[in-house]
């Protein structure tokens, strides 16, 4: 009988997110399942509820644009640079990043890839921590002979028998694992007798690695393959190499255990949208633990016609179908600067200062250049703020109805209001507006943040509402941006976080 998996905390793959996130809406992938009645009240529990594309919690909604976040980047970048004589035996490739939580720690696993000498690619994993995301430490862990000594943080060299390509390392930690010494899981390219696919390895502590000899699943997955334990299906999903009409594509496989896996469905791929030398090179995604039923690809996209990275945002409800924004990148890049030439993103979901933080892998030249500069910058934004809906001038938002739980809830708004405003007022099933908590009651908000209180004059929570039964929110907008809203005490909100 196969075990139930708890909570697995995910490294995410080598690149920027920078400028890049992919992600399909519909995209020659099938359509969305139906999306349950907007008449039928939802059921709210601790998690926050974002928003998204698709207006499955929107009841009607005017004057409102769907826009992506934009990231800064942070005036440390680059977090990470190849300074050592072992890192400069190659260049820096792909990059798994985890947020230890447990630890206390930012953990890092990087490949640095060797020139190809008789069909072979020399690889090394290499390790590096920080206690803040973004000052990094490479530590001398003793483990790998560099030219006579070990003093250095070289990991493991690629454990394949002949090299034959990149082994791309992807980290996660299973707490709930009962072996301790495969806390940490490791997919990465393997071959063996049989041909190429994904192995898996083991750790205690994400240092010291044991690998399986043979290849799990099958397959040319020539990429940054990931996965992770998806809590809504109750399985393992794993992203993989696909090829649709001969362009690169994101498959999908699930796995009761991390090892067996089914054969990877395409779930998104290119279509007529889309510049015909565009490629989707890396999956890049994660499931956001911190709000309901929310999967994230921070997309990593080639221009093969120019040899360079650039990333587009996805958002998806289930993993499956994909929304994913054509109108710019997630983050851009500028002339004369370190990541100037290409950015790729690293899906691992990460706070850093209180706000959402993308590392990505960054280049001042193309692909294939050797030459030049290569690191890992960090770029932050707002915690779920991935997209949201945008009124320039002014606009309102209705839910659908809505269920609440828990008693002396208030009302939390994921938002962007700084030099706007947002109120709020709530309505019973016939859209009425509830007594004492119309939108004249409401104080405006006008700041920024991920859990903003609303409050009605007079009243000091939403139980009398809660006590009603199903009701709706309707927000009125004012150059400002919702992403998201939770109902819930505020004192569970500093709990949770």
């Amino acid at each position: 009988m196969t075990r139930k998996p708890g909570h697995v905390g995910n490294a995410g793959p080598a690149a920027l997110v920078f400028g890049l996130l992919l992600m399909g809406a519909g995209s020659g992938c099938g359509s969305l399942a139906e999306p349950p009645s907007l008449t039928e009240p939802l059921v709210l529990n601790r998690q926050q509820v974002l928003l998204l594309h698709d207006d499955r919690l929107v009841r009607d909604r005017q004057g409102l644009e769907f826009v992506q976040a934009r990231l800064e980047k942070h005036p440390a970048n680059p977090v990470l640079v190849i300074d050592r004589p072992w890192e400069r035996q190659g260049i820096l490739n792909y990059v798994a990043i985890l947020h230890d939580e447990e630890e206390g720690l930012y953990r890092m696993w990087y490949q640095i890839l060797g020139r190809t000498e008789e069909g072979v690619n020399r690889s090394h994993c290499l390790y590096a921590q920080s206690s803040d995301g973004v000052r990094w430490e490479k530590p001398e862990l003793g483990l790998v002979d560099f030219q006579g000594s070990k003093k250095n943080n070289i990991l493991f060299l690629d454990p394949n028998e002949r090299p034959r390509g990149t082994p791309v390392y992807w980290v996660v930690k299973d707490y709930a694992d009962p072996d301790p010494g495969r806390r940490y899981k490791m997919m990465l390219n393997r071959w063996d007798f049989r041909g190429r696919g994904v192995g898996m390895g083991y750790s205690p502590d994400g240092i010291h690695w044991a690998f399986t000899p043979y290849v799990n699943r099958l397959g040319g997955f020539d990429t940054h393959n990931l996965f992770f334990w998806d809590d809504r299906i109750g399985l393992y999903t794993g992203y993989f190499r696909t090829h649709v009409r001969g362009k690169r594509s994101i498959g999908r496989a699930t796995s009761p255990d991390a090892f067996h896996w089914s054969a990877p469905v395409t779930v998104h791929t290119l279509d007529e949208r889309d510049p015909p030398a565009w490629q989707i090179y890396g999956p890049g995604i994660f499931k956001y633990s911190r709000a309901r039923d929310v999967y994230v690809m921070y997309g990593e996209g080639y221009d093969s016609e120019n040899e360079i990275f650039r990333g587009q945002l996805g958002l998806s409800r289930d993993g499956i179908h994909w929304k994913r924004f054509r109108d710019g990148y997630f983050a851009d890049t500028s002339a004369g600067t370190w990541d100037a030439g290409s950015v790729r993103p690293v899906p691992a979901e990460a706070v850093v200062d209180g706000r959402m933080a993308v590392f990505y892998t960054g280049s001042d030249h193309s692909l294939h250049d050797w030459e030049g500069t290569r690191g890992v910058g960090l770029a932050l934004y707002q915690q779920g703020a991935f997209a949201g809906w945008q009124a320039g001038s002014e606009g309102t938002l209705t839910t659908r109805l809505l269920l609440a739980k828990d008693r002396e809830p208030a009302l939390l708004l994921n938002a962007e209001a700084e030099g706007g405003e947002i109120r709020a007022e709530l309505l019973d099933v016939g859209g009425n507006p509830i007594p004492g908590y119309a939108r004249e009651d409401c104080r405006p908000l006008t700041g920024n943040g991920h859990q903003q209180e609303v409050v009605w004059e007079g009243k000091e929570n939403l139980a009398p509402v809660v006590a009603r039964g199903a009701f709706s929110v309707r927000l009125y907008l004012k150059q400002a941006t919702i992403y998201g809203f939770r109902v819930i005490p505020p004192r569970s909100v500093r709990a949770l976080f």
